[in-house]
């Protein structure tokens, strides 16, 4: 007869590692590539000496994970499965590291349950299916914060020496990642500090060596501070409000919902904080300082640089989630432990919760859909039209779906400096030549076009022949009369 719990040890941790995988690999292609994703392709085939000389680069996001990318591209092609699964394959394998990290902290039940709503988390299960770095960075950071404990535990210098080569990987993956370097050197000083003499000198010797390589860069990130943000895309965000976000991607994922379906999580999150450890003589209150500071440092980082240069989006903390969901998986824990049937019901309606937000994602258009336009206007375009892109920048995505573009297509011009009527026209008509009719591909156009100055001059010049509106993307023909240039 098998032992329950060889069966809790044993086989459940490699079913829910398989399940992050089957989540993340199902419909992996059903969103349309958006603008970010297509920088990454973009990225990745730069040709190899101009992708080598930007990690010398001050300031340059990624350059290593497009490094990384780009043999998988040659090898799989570039297709939206193939960019995409390198992150459905990082994002299971942090599930992994997670159980190992957390059963490590807090012991085997815990463990599990952290890793069963990593595996079913909407939200790592959207950067799962996302071709940026987002998913690479998260089990980066779940990797180097449990050699982080190994090397305090252990103190061996090829664990030290692959403590600091990933850390300084880390920020050659996203820039954000210098977020986690306090987290870091905080977990040192926490575990090292009941360690003996010769372990807390390595400690000091390894924060030297991690944080002198970086003076260097003190210039460009006085620069970096001075400067302000994009208050569009950046907007100033209260801490309350930031923490608030981040609670709800962290249970939800990239669709809002009912801020009840939030009350299971934050029950679990507080029980978590309060109610571990069950018995004074277990692991006792470390594990929870420790996944505080990996929880709550960085967005307080974060806001401290956004009250300077705003520079707060969800997606840029998503690898402090794994320390919510260890949180999460310790108070679901305790409750079992408190009374039973509530911890049943919290750990189901959770897992529940996260598979209905898995499907959602996974079944309705979300992400700009590129590439139903790119069909739409490949299926009714004539000879001669010309194509208008508001914003500019996304004629890449279009051209991934279309193809080569069609000669004399025209960059939307930019109105929200102040471009007046007269510019507009002249731009327009000197761009469009003598064409018959002109589509406008609009997406996110309020960022380059708040006043709709071309949609109204495309309108006073031409009627509309067809449209379809699409998500986060419309396409409209306008045909020109006659000599409308004359008019």
């Amino acid at each position: 007869m098998i032992h329950i719990r060889a069966i809790r040890d044993r086989l459940l941790p490699y079913l829910l590692v398989w399940l992050a995988f089957g989540l993340r690999v199902y419909h992996l292609d059903f969103q349309s590539l958006w603008r970010d994703e297509v920088d990454v392709l973009r990225f990745a085939m730069r040709p190899a000496h101009e992708a080598m000389a930007l990690l010398r680069q001050p300031g340059e996001n990624g350059p290593l994970f497009y490094l990384l990318l780009r043999p998988w591209l040659d090898a799989a092609g570039q297709t939206e499965f193939a960019l995409r699964f390198p992150s459905a394959w990082v994002g299971t394998a942090m599930v992994a590291l997670l159980y190992v990290l957390a059963r490590r902290m807090v012991g085997p039940v815990p463990a599990l349950l952290a890793a069963l709503f990593a595996a079913t988390a909407p939200f790592l299960t959207w950067y799962g299916q996302d071709a940026k770095m987002y998913a690479l960075i998260t089990a980066l950071i779940v990797l180097i914060l449990w050699l982080t404990t190994e090397v305090v535990r252990r103190g061996e210098l090829i664990r030290w020496a692959a403590l600091y080569i990933l850390t300084n990987a880390s920020l050659l993956i996203h820039l954000l990642a210098a977020l986690a370097l306090p987290v870091q050197a905080l977990w040192l000083l926490i575990l090292a500090a009941r360690q003996g003499a010769a372990r807390r000198r390595a400690t000091a010797v390894y924060g030297a060596l991690l944080v002198l390589p970086y003076l260097v860069l003190l210039g460009w990130t006085a620069r970096f501070w001075l400067e302000r943000a994009d208050p569009e895309r950046y907007p100033f965000i209260p801490l309350f409000d930031m923490a608030a976000l981040m609670a709800a991607r962290f249970s939800q994922g990239a669709l809002p919902g009912a801020p009840l379906a939030l009350l299971p999580a934050l029950l679990a999150l507080v029980a978590g904080l309060l109610l571990w450890p069950p018995r004074p003589d277990r692991a006792g209150r470390q594990p929870i300082l420790l996944l505080a500071v990996w929880l709550g440092a960085p967005l307080i980082a974060l806001y401290g640089i956004s009250l300077r240069v705003p520079l707060f989006l969800d997606r840029y903390l998503i690898w402090t989630m794994p320390a919510f969901l260890a949180l999460v998986g310790l108070g679901a824990a305790a409750l079992l432990r408190a009374w039973r049937p509530l911890g049943l019901m919290v750990i189901g309606t959770m897992a529940a919760l996260n598979l209905v937000g898995v499907w959602t994602q996974a079944s309705r258009p979300i992400k700009s859909d590129f590439r139903g336009a790119a069909q739409f206007v490949a299926a009714h375009a004539r000879p001669g039209d010309r194509l208008i892109f508001q914003m500019p920048y996304n004629h890449y995505i279009f051209s991934y779906y279309y193809g080569d573009l069609p000669d004399g297509w025209v960059d939307g011009p930019y109105t929200n400096g102040g471009l007046a009527a007269a510019a507009v026209d002249a731009h327009l008509t000197h761009g469009l030549g003598a064409a018959p009719a002109a589509w406008l591909i609009a997406s996110e156009a309020p960022l380059w076009d708040r006043a709709g100055l071309t949609q109204a001059w495309l309108a006073r010049r031409g009627t509309i022949t067809a449209q379809r509106e699409l998500t986060r993307v419309t396409v409209t023909r306008y045909q020109f009369a006659e000599g409308w240039r004359d008019d």
